[in-house]
């Protein structure tokens, strides 16, 4: 039964970590934030319209033009030319229509931007860099491809990294910032030029050096979530990208330093209050800024993700854990001096409590990351966990926010805004809808980490086997949320995955005598205590009922779709019947200045979803365990009215939302939907199998369940040549399994479920299934006949299986099974190899069983 996991995070989440982002000004902005002066005779001067002529269409030519002549600026000997060229462009581009934006590009923007991370100018490679953040941001993840291609690395691990480093404890405080330099005397016109270049140079890097931290960081963060061929090229340096990563979220860098001392049995040196001393100095120096440590941890958490290399990284870095423990049980922000930037402003209570939090959040799922994954020692994995157990109260409160009244004081903020002539009282309300967008930032972490700490909670019981393969599976795939899975030889030699990720997905063989009494009292009583306080918030959490649920923007315009469907939950209705089924699109048309916070808003309902399919795989693995099953069959209520709620939504999911192709909400709507579906059916599965061993207290399942899931099953979202549209099938097969065998059920649905998953397998040797069926897909309908037949003695045994002719149908079956399996490449796909060799054996074994039964 697949997890969901996230490796990519959304787009949203990294431009709210971007206060720049694709920001659009009146002027070009340099990456610090500051106003770029026009240097004489450049196109910059007539640029003040430039920037936004995303709202003069007419104009577009000419700012193509002067975005064409920014390029040619980048390769000018002077440096203002260079530094106006590279800050203009970050803006000028962003705002250009996509076939402009593929012009320029062809220009060879990116690899004239690299180039630029190493001039001589300090400034226009730190200006260079926060071009391509930016770019990297707001674009897509094949643009963040084309950097690792042209070397973005090289500098960034020759140059910049070693830098920052190096010059972090004088930024800190912690060593004296070196006087400025003098030339010799008697000295030429060109030495004191020489030096007074030297003395700017040191000035820039040290005005500049948080924004070029926060740059260096989320720049990093889009390479680590692209694919595995730059992942592998970031793990070549792995010991520097954590080292960075590391320093700038270590408790002493970010305030806690005499804290971290004392919770370490660490002695100060020095006389007598050395102690009291060491406080007070480090109340006067200066604090990492927050913006800066979550970019930091935001690619580390990253970085971190089935990446064993980043793992062994963190595991030889002494002090490390201890850090990031007493970082997540600290619970207010630390007091004390923080970096006043040109793009942020000094720290005030309130924003330094949101970036605190999402930073606690952050060190909570590196930890877990660390714990969940082989390395280190095991009293160290298990310290952490236990850790984690006291501080999951963090995740918890989080999820309990009410979406409905953030959306609508959103709006209210808005109209504060819009109505207020007065400009702080206007800002004041800009201020209140920033606070906003990092609440529900924080919120989605939450919600991403809260749904690995479900999948994981089985871990310590499971055996050390369990927590170095985490992503092992009952049959089906091992699905990271974005990422890809082990297909066949033909995929195999196509070349690169989109995401890469290949994941370890172990045989179904004797999936419940891995079960045993004891480690599943224990892992019962971790999913027992999690339940009862998520269920219900997870479920409240993934109801598009906001105002800002699912919106479109002013450009799409269009009534929400409804077409005829099946009611998966009619418990009354003929089977058969539809009724008109409304889209999860929504008739609200959301302002630009709600955009990003209705965005994360529809994220937020489908990362609840899929943290509750992990919840039940969970609670499902524990069902056998007799305590567990009494106390779900005590919630049957609580399960029916999630069964029905989830299925109702996937039912709206499948619906098409009615957006022309060309509308820019229609590609996210669609993903947004798959998400849903995908969860959704594992949520199906999960439940399905709980239901199935719950003490007389069975759910409801209703007449048109099977149909609207069979139907389900060639639905584009399950048919398309996607790690997605297998997964949607490998869960579906899995859910019919135990729906098929539920106590009570008619002869004529279990033949119907029956019959379907004996059509997903070949017909002989040289037929296969019109279903076209992944081997991933061939081997959980296996498995779900085996466990759906494998009973002799059940109620429709004989007027289904043995009267309809199933045994005969399965034993010609054999042979092209067999024929499928030989294709799947052991060498490259040993794993899948494997189970697929075990499926087949399993499926001639049941054969031969049934034809010695009379």
């Amino acid at each position: 039964m697949p997890k969901q996991r996230h490796r990519k995070r959304v787009r949203t989440a990294r431009l709210n970590a971007n206060p720049l982002g694709h920001t659009e000004s009146e002027a070009p902005t340099t990456i610090n934030g500051a106003s770029a002066a026009a240097p004489s005779g450049s196109v910059a001067s007539t640029s003040s319209s430039t920037a936004t002529a995303s709202a003069q269409p007419a104009k577009v030519g000419k700012k193509e033009a002067d975005a064409s002549n920014l390029i040619e600026q980048l390769k000018s000997e002077d440096d203002n030319q260079r530094i106006w060229a590279t800050s203009a462009l970050s803006n000028v581009f962003l705002t250009l229509p996509p076939g402009t934006q593929r012009l320029l590009l062809s220009k060879n923007l990116v690899g004239l931007l690299i180039e630029r991370l190493t001039d001589s100018n300090d400034q226009v490679a730190v200006e260079a860099l926060g071009t391509l953040r930016n770019l990297a941001v707001a674009t897509t993840s094949s643009l963040v491809s084309e950097m690792h291609n042209k070397k973005v690395l090289v500098p960034l691990v020759t140059h910049h990294l070693p830098t920052l480093i190096q010059l972090l404890p004088e930024r800190l405080g912690r060593v004296p910032r070196a006087a400025p330099a003098t030339a010799p005397l008697p000295s030429t016109a060109e030495d004191r030029k020489r030096v007074q270049a030297e003395n700017d140079s040191r000035d820039t890097r040290h005005r500049l050096y948080w924004d070029w931290c926060e740059n260096v960081a989320m720049l990093l963060w889009c390479l680590a979530e692209t694919n595995t061929k730059v992942l592998n090229g970031l793990n070549a340096h792995a010991s520097l990208l954590v080292e960075f990563a590391l320093a700038l979220i270590d408790c002493e860098a970010l305030g806690l330093g005499a804290a971290f001392v004392e919770s370490n049995g660490m002695e100060v040196e020095g006389k007598k209050g050395g102690k009291k001393n060491k406080k007070s100095a480090d109340q006067k120096r200066e604090r990492v800024p927050l913006f800066v440590a979550v970019a930091a941890a935001q690619f580390l958490n990253a970085f971190l993700s089935a990446n064993p290399t980043a793992h062994t990284s963190i595991w030889a870095t002494n002090g490390s854990r201890a850090s990031l423990l007493l970082l997540l049980s600290t619970s207010d922000a630390p007091l004390g001096k923080t970096a006043r930037t040109e793009t942020h402003a000094a720290s005030d209570p309130a924003t330094d409590a949101e970036e605190w939090l999402q930073l606690r959040v952050l060190a909570f799922g590196i930890l877990l990351q660390l714990s969940s994954v082989g390395g280190g020692r095991k009293v160290e994995r298990t310290t952490i966990r236990d850790e984690l157990k006291e501080c999951q109260t963090l995740l918890l409160e989080l999820v309990g926010t009410d979406l409905a009244a953030v959306a609508t004081a959103s709006h209210e903020s808005l109209k504060e805004e819009a109505s207020l002539a007065d400009k702080s009282t206007s800002s004041a309300a800009t201020a209140k809808l920033a606070s906003y967008e990092r609440q529900l930032s924080t919120l989605q972490l939450s919600l991403e980490v809260l749904s690995e700490w479900c999948a994981s909670l089985d871990a310590e019981t499971l055996g050390e086997d369990a927590i170095e393969d985490e992503d092992e599976e009952w049959g089906g795939i091992a699905k990271d949320g974005e990422g890809d899975v082990e297909m066949d030889e033909e995929e195999a030699e196509m070349g690169e995955p989109e995401d890469g990720i290949i994941r370890k997905v172990l045989p179904m063989e004797d999936e419940d005598e891995g079960l045993d009494v004891q480690p599943t009292l224990e892992l019962g009583a971790s999913a027992l205590t999690l339940f009862v306080d998520l269920q219900a918030k997870l479920v409240k959490l993934a109801q598009p009922s906001t105002s800002l649920s699912f919106t479109q923007s002013a450009s799409s315009g269009v009534a929400p779709a409804f077409a005829p469907s099946l009611l998966p939950t009619s418990t009354t209705a003929d089977p058969t019947a539809t009724i008109g089924a409304a889209s999860l699109l929504s008739s609200n048309v959301v302002p630009s200045e709600l955009g990003p916070i209705a965005d994360i808003i529809s994220t937020i309902h489908v990362r609840a979803i899929e943290t509750l399919n992990n919840l039940y795989i969970t609670l499902a693995r524990a069902i056998a365990a007799p305590n567990v099953a009494s106390f779900l069959s005590s919630r049957k209520d609580e399960l029916q009215q999630v069964w029905e709620s989830i299925l109702n939504l996937v039912h709206r999911a499948t619906v098409p939302s009615g957006l022309p192709s060309t509308s820019e909400d229609a590609e996210t709507i669609e993903e947004r939907q798959r998400e849903i579906v995908m969860a959704g059916t594992g949520i199906a599965w999960g439940l399905a199998r709980i239901s199935h061993e719950m003490e007389n207290a069975a759910l409801i399942v209703g007449q048109a369940t099977t149909p609207f899931l069979l139907s389900l099953f060639s639905h584009p979202f399950a048919t398309a040549t996607t790690p997605a549209a297998e997964s949607i099938r490998v869960r579906i097969a899995g859910a019919l399994g135990w729906l098929g065998r539920r106590e009570g059920i008619s002869n004529e649905e279990n033949e119907t479920i029956g019959t379907f998953l004996l059509s997903i397998l070949p017909l002989d040797k040289s037929t296969f299934s019109s279903f076209n069926p992944t081997p991933e897909v061939l081997i959980q309908s296996i498995d779900s006949l085996i466990d759906l037949y494998a009973d002799e003695d059940s109620a429709y045994d004989v007027a289904v299986f043995r009267s309809k002719g199933f045994l005969p149908r399965l034993e010609v079956s054999v042979p092209g099974v067999r024929a499928q399996t030989k294709k799947i490449d052991r060498k490259k796909f040993p794993e899948l190899r494997t189970r697929a060799d075990g499926a087949l054996e399993n499926l001639d074994a049941f054969v031969k069983y049934r034809k010695n039964i009379i």
